[in-house]
């Protein structure tokens, strides 16, 4: 039996033109329709993956998930359903750069992330001059509230930096300590849509900061740090995340265990992992997993605008980066960002992680990062969520579905 109808959906919520299937680079946009029923070969629900379940939405939200006889106009979905991914950290995508602050820029970044399998990401903001990083979190901010209708829903904003130790692929110039008036700023430009802020445990004032960002209801990642001073009292303050584990941390040692070796080792803390095969070595992946479980890893891209895009020439912000076989490097041939896309990264997941399989990937890639952003709609196949579904196909590849 049904549950009772859910309310229509409320200003905060997308204005869905009805079912969308995404495979590859295709995109087809369906009639509009108010209730769908669905039966999927396989799906992952909150504590199972279930054989042929039913799934009704109405209006974009799941009413009912269970194994009744599903009617005659039940779609049929061959493969396992997913509760659809959400990446925390996309620079750019489909050859658009975040930084560039545009509605077409912005887009395309939207169109790639929906295309490579995420339903829901975050445009991620780097490091650049004060006023121009003020300007830019105002930017998509404005863009976020004019509701964009296609591609992958941006669900709010990650500000990496400018509260940095370890510069990475960042500006130097333009790293700074996070006072209090700062962060007041910061928030104020966000309008109410920053979800999550990176900074290094290690600056002053970076406790006080966390507890700031906090009071906000904003989520705080550790990152781009290697002196441990200052972890301790951070993770205190209220921050759940590092930022790329590994990536920017320092060096660890059986005898200083560095920002990573304290990360893997503090049951508060979750971990994004570019699952790319070069920003993390498969075996140092295992060793991760092994400590984190599937309940504390975050599966991230950290894309630029590279995701979705032949090799070239592309911008990290105002930085010049070459992706050269799927892997993006800056002008000192480091590490600058992926061209990673989600379903790139749950496929390398599945086959580095022997005893991993959808219930995990489910975990990592989805229910984890909406929970670390408050992101209530996203994260299961359930009662009340949105519908917004990955499904991983037999040969490992990954699409988006939106009802």
């Amino acid at each position: 039996m049904l549950l009772p109808p859910l309310p229509r959906r409320d200003a905060s919520d997308r204005n869905d033109e009805g079912p969308c299937w995404s495979q590859g680079s295709a995109s087809v946009r369906l009639r509009r329709v108010t209730l769908v029923e669905l039966v999927a070969e396989h799906a992952v629900l909150p504590h199972c993956v279930a054989a042929r379940a039913r799934i009704v939405v109405r209006d974009g939200r799941i009413e009912a998930v269970d194994t009744a006889v599903p009617s005659k106009e039940a779609r049929f979905l061959p493969g396992t359903l997913l509760p659809g991914f959400v990446d925390l950290q996309v620079n750019g995508g489909g050859g658009g750069n975040c930084a560039e602050a545009t509605a077409t820029a912005l887009a395309a970044c939207a169109r790639a992330s929906w295309q490579g399998g995420a339903t829901a990401f975050l445009p991620t903001l780097i490091t650049t001059p004060w006023t121009e990083l003020l300007r830019q979190v105002e930017a998509v901010a404005k863009w976020i509230e004019s509701k964009p209708d296609s591609g992958a829903e941006p669900i709010g904003i990650h500000v990496e930096g400018p509260f940095l130790e370890v510069a990475g692929a960042h500006d130097t110039a333009s790293i700074c300590d996070p006072t209090e008036n700062k962060v007041r700023q910061l928030l104020a430009a966000g309008r109410g849509a920053i979800r999550l802020v990176t900074l290094a445990s290690s600056k002053p004032g970076a406790a006080a900061a966390v507890a700031q960002l906090r009071q906000a209801n904003v989520a705080v990642a550790l990152g781009h740090v290697a002196d441990t001073r200052g972890f301790a009292e951070c993770v205190d303050a209220g921050a759940t995340m590092a930022t790329h584990l590994f990536n920017a941390m320092g060096a660890i040692h059986h005898r200083n265990p560095g920002i990573a070796g304290l990360t893997l080792d503090e049951p508060r803390l979750s971990c994004g992992l570019i699952v790319d095969g070069v920003h993390v070595h498969e075996a140092m992946l295992r060793i991760a997993m092994a400590a984190l479980g599937q309940d504390r890893a975050v599966l991230v891209t950290d894309a630029t605008a590279a995701m979705g895009m032949p090799d070239g020439d592309y911008t990290l912000a105002h930085t010049r980066v070459v992706a050269k076989g799927g892997v993006v490097r800056d002008a000192k041939g480091s590490l600058a960002g992926s061209a990673l896309t989600m379903s790139m990264a749950a496929k390398n997941f599945l086959a580095m992680i022997s005893d991993a399989g959808p219930f995990t990937l489910a975990r990592v890639a989805s229910a984890n990062p909406a929970a670390l952003i408050g992101a209530a709609g996203y994260g299961a196949i359930a009662a009340g969520k949105r519908a917004v579904f990955t499904v991983l196909h037999e040969d490992g590849t990954c699409s988006a579905l939106r009802c």
